[in-house]
């Protein structure tokens, strides 16, 4: 519910009975004559008076910018909100710019490296793997294009927050082999260097050998046609696979999962079920054990 339809009845009751109070108040100075600070008792009354309508606004201002945070933002931050959002549009159409003629590096959301860490190792030796998978990040961004920014740093954590030291503590926590991944957190363009954020994964066993992934029963048919039922076979194994194996390395983390096709097997497939007199069960089962990192090696078996 928007706090603005409890703010504005409150504010109505809370303005009416200031008013009321401060409407008695110089009713009774009125006609008790009193006076403040030796003052007219009419010029204490005026004064009365005008403390209550101060008094009225001090308290629907007050009231507003506590429970309005974009209040507070229009009243104390709008110019510095302003000059942020054109620094951003800014950037964002150079961004376009750049897209436009071919000078983009990096796309955000883009894997600079991956690697596996073993949590269960020495605080040294998880330093040292964390330590070259960067390196490599840093390998693998040069050769796309990226550069060095003033303080030299080809990648740079971000938020800038973000602690390298930390990640390596959150490795050691998890007791166990991870998939480590740095991910480019904007559209980087040739020349500038990239900002990167650190995903932790636990690298599961999600298939295993043998595993059915999908099945389908295939009628003998042109070699083609069998063909087009096989690869929608494959499709079907790869929605399996969505949200359990990663997306391939050095493409966007929200990519399709990495999955490999054996072609021999589907070759062989293809042959059974060309050449049957009768409906053939297919089916696309993993080949070796498929742990969270990927490959998934997804064959073909006819029955």
């Amino acid at each position: 519910m928007d706090v603005g339809f409890l703010l504005v009845p409150l504010l109505a009751v809370a303005s009416g009975f200031i008013a009321w109070v401060g409407n008695a108040v110089g009713r009774r100075v009125g006609k008790n004559r009193l006076s403040l600070f030796g003052l007219r008792p009419r010029t204490t009354a005026q004064i009365v008076t005008v403390v209550t309508g101060v008094f009225i606004n001090l308290v629907t201002v007050g009231a507003v910018l506590a429970f309005s945070r974009e209040a507070r933002v229009a009243l104390f931050e709008l110019r510095q909100t302003l000059d942020g959002l054109e620094e951003r549009a800014e950037l964002l159409r150079a961004e376009i710019r750049a897209l436009e003629q071919g000078d983009i590096a990096l796309l955000r959301g883009q894997e600079v490296a991956r690697g596996l860490l073993d949590g269960r190792r020495s605080a040294e030796e998880v330093r040292q793997a964390f330590f070259q998978l960067r390196q490599e990040a840093v390998e693998f961004a040069t050769a796309q294009g990226a550069g060095r920014d003033p303080s030299g740093n080809v990648i740079v954590p971000d938020p800038p927050g973000l602690s390298w030291d930390a990640i390596e503590r959150i490795v050691r926590q998890r007791q166990r082999e991870v998939v480590v991944r740095l991910v480019s957190t904007k559209n980087v363009l040739a020349g500038s260097s990239v900002p990167v954020t650190v995903q932790v994964v636990n690298n599961d066993r999600v298939f295993r050998r043998g595993q059915v992934l999908a099945e389908a029963v295939l009628q003998p048919a042109p070699r083609e046609a069998v063909r087009q039922a096989l690869l929608s076979l494959a499709a079907s194994a790869v929605r399996a696979a969505e949200g359990k194996i990663l997306s391939a390395p050095g493409q966007r983390v929200a990519g399709p999962p990495f999955v490999i096709l054996d072609l021999d097997s589907a070759r062989r497939a293809t042959d059974r079920v060309e050449r049957s007199a009768s409906p053939v069960r297919v089916r696309a089962v993993a080949l070796q054990d498929a742990y969270t990192v990927g490959p998934l090696l997804v064959g073909f078996e006819a029955r």
